[in-house]
């Protein structure tokens, strides 16, 4: 799996509670970066892991698996995953 910074853009909120609609509020949609390894790269989305675990050399465990809509997704970058010895 590849090491990518993807920048999205997210939904704005989801109230709990009863309100007073407004017209005046102009809500602006959320730009969100995110960084992960790339488990699924399809036209429809892509999934990032952000955590990943070496269980065995055979299986690998992921944790916080992210499905972001295509359709959301304004860039992604490459990013390089470096050791320090």
């Amino acid at each position: 799996m590849k090491l990518v910074l993807i920048e999205w853009v997210d939904s704005y909120g989801c109230s709990s509670n009863w309100e007073d609609l407004d017209e005046t509020a102009k809500p602006e949609p959320i730009i969100c970066r995110s960084v992960g390894w790339l488990l699924h790269d399809g036209s429809g989305c892509k999934v990032l892991v952000p955590h990943v675990a070496d269980v065995t050399k055979d299986i690998q465990q992921g944790c916080g698996n992210m499905a972001i809509p295509a359709a959301c997704i304004i860039r992604t970058a490459d990013l390089i995953e470096t050791t320090s010895e």
